[in-house]
Protein backbone atom coordinates (compact mmCIF):
# COMPACT_ATOMS: atom_id res chain seq x y z
CA UNK A 1 0.00 0.00 0.00
CA UNK A 2 1.40 3.50 -1.14
CA UNK A 3 0.30 6.95 0.22
CA UNK A 4 0.52 9.63 -1.61
CA UNK A 5 0.82 12.94 0.60
CA UNK A 6 -0.05 16.20 -0.42
CA UNK A 7 -1.55 19.54 0.83
CA UNK A 8 -4.82 20.45 -1.03
CA UNK A 9 -5.37 24.30 -2.00
CA UNK A 10 -7.04 26.17 -4.18
CA UNK A 11 -6.27 29.82 -4.79
CA UNK A 12 -7.19 33.51 -3.38
CA UNK A 13 -9.61 35.90 -4.67
CA UNK A 14 -6.64 37.39 -5.99
CA UNK A 15 -5.65 35.33 -8.34
CA UNK A 16 -1.70 35.72 -8.81
CA UNK A 17 -1.60 37.78 -5.34
CA UNK A 18 1.20 37.81 -2.74
CA UNK A 19 -0.47 33.79 -1.02
CA UNK A 20 -0.85 32.35 -4.61
CA UNK A 21 3.25 33.63 -4.96
CA UNK A 22 4.13 32.15 -1.47
CA UNK A 23 1.72 28.44 -2.23
CA UNK A 24 3.83 28.26 -5.70
CA UNK A 25 7.08 28.71 -4.58
CA UNK A 26 6.66 26.29 -1.47
CA UNK A 27 5.33 23.92 -3.63
CA UNK A 28 8.29 24.55 -5.92
CA UNK A 29 10.73 24.12 -2.54
CA UNK A 30 8.64 20.77 -1.19
CA UNK A 31 6.59 19.88 -4.53
CA UNK A 32 3.65 18.25 -1.91
CA UNK A 33 1.39 21.07 -2.70
CA UNK A 34 -1.76 19.80 -4.88
CA UNK A 35 -2.83 23.35 -6.52
CA UNK A 36 -7.16 22.93 -7.25
CA UNK A 37 -9.23 25.41 -10.10
CA UNK A 38 -10.68 26.19 -6.84
CA UNK A 39 -11.33 30.07 -5.25
CA UNK A 40 -10.67 29.47 -1.45
CA UNK A 41 -13.45 30.86 1.44
CA UNK A 42 -14.69 28.55 4.48
CA UNK A 43 -18.07 28.97 2.92
CA UNK A 44 -16.84 27.36 0.00
CA UNK A 45 -15.54 23.77 1.34
CA UNK A 46 -18.32 21.81 0.27
CA UNK A 47 -17.09 23.01 -3.57
CA UNK A 48 -13.49 22.42 -2.83
CA UNK A 49 -14.29 18.93 -1.34
CA UNK A 50 -16.66 18.14 -4.88
CA UNK A 51 -13.29 19.91 -6.61
CA UNK A 52 -10.16 17.78 -4.60
CA UNK A 53 -11.91 14.27 -5.26
CA UNK A 54 -12.76 15.31 -9.35
CA UNK A 55 -9.59 16.36 -9.34
CA UNK A 56 -7.38 13.34 -7.52
CA UNK A 57 -9.31 10.63 -9.18
CA UNK A 58 -8.13 12.09 -12.75
CA UNK A 59 -4.55 12.16 -10.99
CA UNK A 60 -4.24 9.10 -9.08
CA UNK A 61 -5.28 5.49 -10.23
CA UNK A 62 -5.61 5.05 -5.67
CA UNK A 63 -7.89 2.69 -4.04
CA UNK A 64 -8.61 4.92 -1.70
CA UNK A 65 -9.03 9.21 -1.42
CA UNK A 66 -8.36 10.37 2.62
CA UNK A 67 -9.19 14.20 3.59
CA UNK A 68 -7.31 15.60 6.13
CA UNK A 69 -7.70 18.96 8.10
CA UNK A 70 -4.79 20.94 8.15
CA UNK A 71 -4.91 20.81 12.28
CA UNK A 72 -4.99 17.15 12.53
CA UNK A 73 -1.98 14.92 13.03
CA UNK A 74 -2.22 11.68 11.57
CA UNK A 75 -0.13 8.57 12.01
CA UNK A 76 0.48 7.83 8.44
CA UNK A 77 1.30 4.14 9.05
CA UNK A 78 -1.91 3.38 11.25
CA UNK A 79 -3.94 5.15 8.54
CA UNK A 80 -2.50 2.72 6.06
CA UNK A 81 -3.43 -0.20 8.49
CA UNK A 82 -6.92 1.28 8.57
CA UNK A 83 -7.26 1.53 4.75
CA UNK A 84 -5.80 -2.12 4.18
CA UNK A 85 -8.17 -3.74 6.46
CA UNK A 86 -11.35 -3.02 4.01
CA UNK A 87 -9.63 -3.33 0.64
CA UNK A 88 -11.89 -6.09 -1.01
CA UNK A 89 -14.71 -3.69 0.14
CA UNK A 90 -16.70 -2.15 -2.75
CA UNK A 91 -17.96 1.35 -1.81
CA UNK A 92 -16.66 2.68 1.30
CA UNK A 93 -16.84 5.87 3.61
CA UNK A 94 -14.69 5.62 6.33
CA UNK A 95 -14.60 7.98 9.51
CA UNK A 96 -15.96 8.62 12.77
CA UNK A 97 -19.56 8.36 11.78
CA UNK A 98 -22.05 10.96 13.46
CA UNK A 99 -25.32 12.33 13.51
CA UNK A 100 -26.02 15.71 14.90
CA UNK A 101 -29.07 18.36 15.11
CA UNK A 102 -29.80 20.34 11.76
CA UNK A 103 -29.24 23.90 13.12
CA UNK A 104 -31.66 25.88 11.73
CA UNK A 105 -31.12 29.58 13.92
CA UNK A 106 -29.17 32.01 11.97
CA UNK A 107 -26.35 32.94 13.13
CA UNK A 108 -25.16 29.76 15.19
CA UNK A 109 -21.91 28.10 13.89
CA UNK A 110 -22.59 25.46 11.86
CA UNK A 111 -26.41 27.17 10.48
CA UNK A 112 -27.43 25.42 7.75
CA UNK A 113 -29.56 27.58 5.20
CA UNK A 114 -31.27 24.45 3.63
CA UNK A 115 -32.45 22.99 7.25
CA UNK A 116 -36.08 22.56 5.62
CA UNK A 117 -34.66 20.13 3.23
CA UNK A 118 -33.70 17.61 6.49
CA UNK A 119 -37.72 17.97 7.67
CA UNK A 120 -39.48 18.87 10.93
CA UNK A 121 -37.41 21.29 13.21
CA UNK A 122 -35.16 18.95 15.53
CA UNK A 123 -34.56 16.93 13.09
CA UNK A 124 -30.75 15.31 12.83
CA UNK A 125 -28.68 14.80 9.78
CA UNK A 126 -28.30 11.38 8.32
CA UNK A 127 -25.08 9.40 9.30
CA UNK A 128 -21.84 10.91 8.05
CA UNK A 129 -18.37 11.11 8.79
CA UNK A 130 -16.99 14.62 10.80
CA UNK A 131 -14.88 17.09 8.42
CA UNK A 132 -11.49 16.64 9.76
CA UNK A 133 -10.40 13.32 8.89
CA UNK A 134 -12.77 10.25 6.37
CA UNK A 135 -11.29 8.42 3.62
CA UNK A 136 -13.52 7.16 0.71
CA UNK A 137 -13.17 4.19 -1.80
CA UNK A 138 -11.98 4.98 -5.49
CA UNK A 139 -15.49 4.03 -6.83
CA UNK A 140 -16.92 6.85 -4.66
CA UNK A 141 -14.51 9.34 -5.37
CA UNK A 142 -15.37 8.34 -9.19
CA UNK A 143 -18.42 9.04 -8.44
CA UNK A 144 -18.80 11.97 -6.89
CA UNK A 145 -16.20 13.27 -10.24
CA UNK A 146 -18.84 12.09 -12.92
CA UNK A 147 -22.07 13.64 -10.79
CA UNK A 148 -20.01 16.79 -9.13
CA UNK A 149 -22.65 18.75 -11.21
CA UNK A 150 -25.62 17.62 -9.71
CA UNK A 151 -24.25 16.98 -6.13
CA UNK A 152 -25.74 19.27 -3.73
CA UNK A 153 -23.74 21.62 -1.51
CA UNK A 154 -24.65 21.90 1.88
CA UNK A 155 -23.31 24.61 4.32
CA UNK A 156 -21.10 21.82 5.91
CA UNK A 157 -18.69 20.21 4.00
CA UNK A 158 -19.34 16.53 5.79
CA UNK A 159 -23.04 16.60 5.45
CA UNK A 160 -22.65 17.74 1.73
CA UNK A 161 -20.21 14.48 1.16
CA UNK A 162 -22.67 12.01 3.45
CA UNK A 163 -25.54 13.52 1.52
CA UNK A 164 -24.10 12.83 -2.09
CA UNK A 165 -24.03 9.01 -0.95
CA UNK A 166 -27.60 8.86 0.31
CA UNK A 167 -29.59 6.33 -1.96
CA UNK A 168 -25.80 4.75 -2.70
CA UNK A 169 -25.15 1.07 -1.84
CA UNK A 170 -22.51 2.65 0.21
CA UNK A 171 -20.84 0.82 3.21
CA UNK A 172 -20.26 2.96 6.29
CA UNK A 173 -17.31 2.08 8.22
CA UNK A 174 -17.17 4.05 11.73
CA UNK A 175 -13.63 3.66 13.24
CA UNK A 176 -13.78 5.64 16.36
CA UNK A 177 -9.72 5.93 15.81
CA UNK A 178 -11.08 8.21 13.77
CA UNK A 179 -12.78 10.71 15.82
CA UNK A 180 -10.86 14.24 17.20
CA UNK A 181 -12.72 15.04 19.95
CA UNK A 182 -16.22 14.61 20.91
CA UNK A 183 -17.75 13.82 17.62
CA UNK A 184 -21.79 14.28 18.56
Amino acid sequence: LYIIVRFVIGHSVTLGGILDRAIEAEDKKHGDIMRLDHVEGYLELSAKTKTYFATAVSLWDAEYYVKVDDDVHVNIATLGETLARHRKKPRVYIGCMKSGPVLSQRGVRYHEPEFWKFGDPGNKYFRHATGQLYAISKDLASYISVNQMCCNKYANEDVSLGSWFIGLDVRHIDDRRLCCGDPA
